[in-house]
Order: C-alpha cells, then structure tokens, then sequence
C-alpha cells in the first residue's frame, strides 16, 4: 500500500479517529527510535552484567587487585564504619 492508498482512508476517519490513529503513529515512531538507541548504546548487546562479570574476571586473574591492603578486616571496618549524614549531628 503506498500513500494515495492510503490518505482517501484517512480522510473518511472521524475526527476522534484521525487522533487516535496520530497518537498510534506517535507511539510507533517513539518505540522505533528508543529501539535504534538502545542498538546505538550497546551494538554487541551483549548484558552490561556479563561484561562487568567478565572485567572483574581478568581484574582477579592479574592477582593485583586489593594488594596494597596489609590488613582486610580493618580495611573492611573502615569502609564500613558509619558517617555522620550531612545537616544531622
């Protein structure tokens, strides 16, 4: 169907009709370009989650990471301990 097909059809539409249909399209060319960004954004689609999982995989395997921490459990305590929130005392 081409749009001299199409636009006699249109015309016989109701008014509510013809916005109904315009709010379709809408939502259509919406859909189509959140799409397009989303293959933009990440074009392997491959999940962020499994290339995180990956890169943390090869941080571990150089055995570097963590490795200037002399002592775990107080480093742990340290990042851990409560801070006052700010505007509270």
């Amino acid at each position: 169907m081409n749009v001299e097909q199409v636009l006699p059809m249109v015309q016989q539409l109701r008014h509510h009709e013809k916005l109904e249909l315009v709010h379709r399209l809408i939502n259509l060319i919406d859909e189509e370009s959140q799409q397009s960004e989303q293959v933009v954004a990440n074009p392997d689609k491959e999940p962020n989650g499994a290339k995180i999982a990956k890169l943390m995989a090869e941080i571990a395997a150089r055995g570097t990471a963590f490795q200037d921490i002399d002592d775990p459990v107080a480093w742990q305590r340290e990042i851990r301990k409560d801070r006052p929130l700010p505007g509270r005392e």
